[in-house]
């Protein structure tokens, strides 16, 4: 399901500084002094901001997907050890 959403333009400053605007913060819930994380890519020429603790969420997901992968490894492995296959 597509949750996006078009909060309007903007434009980048003589400093580089863009400024987000004002529905966008509020629905997103960015604050002063919130970290984002900027990805783009050069050849599209696409910018794409989300706050940090997106990252954060999504990188603890990743370990604990992968700790659940090691151990079913393990246990599989164990188990073909045990009935003399490994």
């Amino acid at each position: 399901m597509h949750h996006a959403k078009f909060y309007g333009s903007t434009v980048m400053g003589e400093r580089g500084q863009v400024v987000i605007p004002a529905d966008a913060r509020d629905e997103i819930g960015i604050a002063p002094g919130e970290k984002l994380i900027v990805l783009g890519n050069k050849r599209r020429g696409i910018v794409i901001l989300f706050k940090s603790d997106v990252m954060t969420r999504f990188a603890d997901m990743m370990f604990r997907k992968t700790k659940f992968f090691e151990e079913l490894f393990n246990s599989s492995k164990e188990d073909s050890e045990r009935d003399g296959r490994g």
